[in-house]
């Protein structure tokens, strides 16, 4: 797997990207975007699924394991893009 080289910038004041920050990272990682919500759901290949759940920007993760992880809105775009990450590999 390559490195992910995540770079993530600060909206300008008044500006509003929802988590599109942590949709177009985890892309940049393989996630693809579900055929029928692409812009708020993401399908890992593991079988790990992330969506957006609604307008205050929560999310969930539910994991390939069954676990299910819920960030409010207000969680760092890191935190939410390394438990993702993290959710498609199996432990060691």
């Amino acid at each position: 797997m390559p490195d992910l080289h995540l770079i993530i910038s600060h909206p300008e004041p008044g500006d509003w990207h929802g988590r599109l920050d942590v949709l177009e990272a985890l892309e940049a990682a393989g996630w693809v975007g579900d055929a029928e919500m692409p812009l708020s759901i993401l399908r890992h290949p593991s079988g790990a699924v992330w969506a957006v759940v609604n307008e205050s920007d929560d999310s969930g993760l539910n994991c390939p394991n069954g676990a299910v992880i819920e960030f409010p809105g207000d969680t760092p775009t890191v935190v939410v893009v390394a438990a993702c990450l993290a959710a498609t590999h199996p432990a060691p």
